[in-house]
């Protein structure tokens, strides 16, 4: 019961962290000030996070039937 659990609060933690400015302040600098590249790796991680939760999503259905 507490894998389902623990999957959706990655997914929650994945989609969340390229929001921060941290986060980004640190990716700019490792791809040198290419937006596009860092709104592609934001979109990579909310894609991830995404599916994370309905893999949790998934499991909790079986768990009821």
């Amino acid at each position: 019961m507490m894998l389902p659990l623990f999957l959706f609060a990655v997914g929650l933690l994945l989609m969340w962290q390229p929001r921060t400015k941290r986060w980004r302040a640190r990716l700019l600098a490792h791809f040198n000030g290419d937006e596009q590249r860092v709104r592609q790796r934001a979109n990579t991680f909310f894609l991830l996070g995404f599916a994370f939760i309905l893999t949790a999503l998934a499991y909790l259905y079986r768990l009821t039937m």
